[in-house]
């Protein structure tokens, strides 16, 4: 893992840059703009010139510390995998500590209101559906590293020693550390979660992003690219249902706040989790069992504004599906595919506890580095832990009307 305690200068990355593309050896300094690009993990830059070269725009990514979540030289395999599959950004050059990577043109990150907006949501599952059927040559030993990891004694052994360092932390942090330690010290609690992922637990391993928040999407203007994952750092083996329910998550933190600490909690769409849930349960699905793109189409023409914030309008929903699936499945088979529905959502539902709880660690354990970023990691971490705690509460209450 990259243990640099400084970062790349402009100049070294001009210098770089025109080392691996000759067009650019002559181009004036003065004539290349650098400008920094959104990301909490590597630190990632758009280089442009105006000079007519080729490439005229590359994404710069100089490789960041996150030790102990992120494997740099898997997360190579995959880019490069991925890029030679054309699903993802072209990869342009690549050394030990950068990439170079094709700029997505004409791509923006969708805000949380498209986060959150049903049609969006349900291509989002189609291209998720494509993501996971990828076979990538990386280890797949038949178990979750991110959920093992996650609940594993050794990360909370290492979350909690980092924690003890008290003199790293302001007097706000080290309150809001205190919760996070009671969460540390409450083996039941670890138990009941330990317990509870493993309920029901009939899913394949596929090839998951594992950090789908709107700064690793771009839309674009592109038909058969309208959705592009970008940043694959975290990818691996795991269920999809983590995949769904950490995309659900990340749904509800917008990225892109203007004002210190420059991101902040979407109520509206965290509220809505168990509806968007079951819709996004559905939509993965139909993604899958769908045989044409004429049926896909005659699905997201039902969608309507609150398709997934409404129960009454999903339940309208689902009755208008059914009646185009009864077409050409039995009653039998659509029956199934529905129980498939309600086994996913529970699933995301459940997940979305361990994806929240995941970036609580990598909060801590990032926080005061010598080369991490200059972000408020533990403000974020205890973001994701009150999030972690509401699911936690709605689960248990859920169990108790079962």
């Amino acid at each position: 893992m990259n243990s640099r305690s400084t970062h790349l200068t402009e100049y070294a990355i001009k210098h770089i840059i025109a080392d691996q593309f000759t067009s650019w050896q002559t181009i004036n300094p003065s004539e290349i703009q650098i400008s920094r690009l959104a990301g909490l993990t590597n630190i990632t830059y758009k280089v442009e010139t105006q000079v007519e070269v080729m490439p005229r725009t590359i994404v710069f990514r100089e490789f960041g510390n996150a030790e102990g979540f992120v494997d740099s030289k898997q997360e190579r395999i995959i880019f490069k995998t991925i890029s030679d599959l054309e699903l993802g950004p072209r990869q342009l050059q690549c050394g030990d500590i950068w990439r170079m990577e094709e700029f997505v043109t004409n791509g923006v990150h969708p805000t949380n209101e498209k986060m959150g907006s049903p049609l969006f949501q349900f291509k989002s599952m189609g291209v998720l559906q494509k993501f996971h059927q990828m076979e990538i040559p990386i280890p797949n030993d038949g178990t979750s590293l991110i959920l093992n990891k996650t609940l594993s004694k050794n990360m909370k052994h290492n979350v909690m020693r980092k924690i003890e360092k008290r003199d790293l932390y302001t007097d706000v942090e080290l309150k809001q550390l205190e919760n996070i330690e009671q969460l540390l010290n409450n083996d039941e609690e670890f138990k009941y979660l330990e317990e509870m992922i493993q309920k029901e637990n009939d899913e394949e391993l596929k090839f998951c992003h594992n950090d789908l928040n709107q700064l690793n999407i771009f839309s674009t203007t592109k038909k058969d690219k309208e959705i592009v994952f970008i940043d694959y750092e975290y990818c691996s083996y795991n269920y999809p249902s983590y995949d769904i329910a950490n995309f659900l998550n990340e749904s509800a933190i917008n990225y892109q706040y203007e004002e210190e600490p420059f991101y902040q909690l979407v109520d509206e769409n965290f509220d809505t989790a168990p509806i968007q849930a079951h819709y996004l349960a559905l939509s993965y699905l139909l993604h899958q069992v769908c045989q044409d793109n004429n049926e896909i189409n005659s699905i997201a023409g039902l969608i309507t504004q609150k398709t997934n914030k409404n129960k009454d309008e999903l339940n309208t929903f689902i009755s208008l599906i059914k009646q185009i699936l009864a077409q050409r499945m039995n009653e039998q088979q659509i029956n199934e595919l529905f129980q498939s529905v309600s086994y996913l959502k529970r699933r995301i539902r459940r997940l979305q506890m361990i994806s929240n709880l995941n970036w609580v660690w990598w909060s801590v354990l990032l926080a005061h580095e010598k080369n991490s970023l200059n972000f408020e990691y533990i403000d974020y971490g205890f973001l994701r832990f009150k999030m972690f705690e509401r699911l936690l509460e709605l689960e248990k209450e859920r169990k108790t009307i079962e």
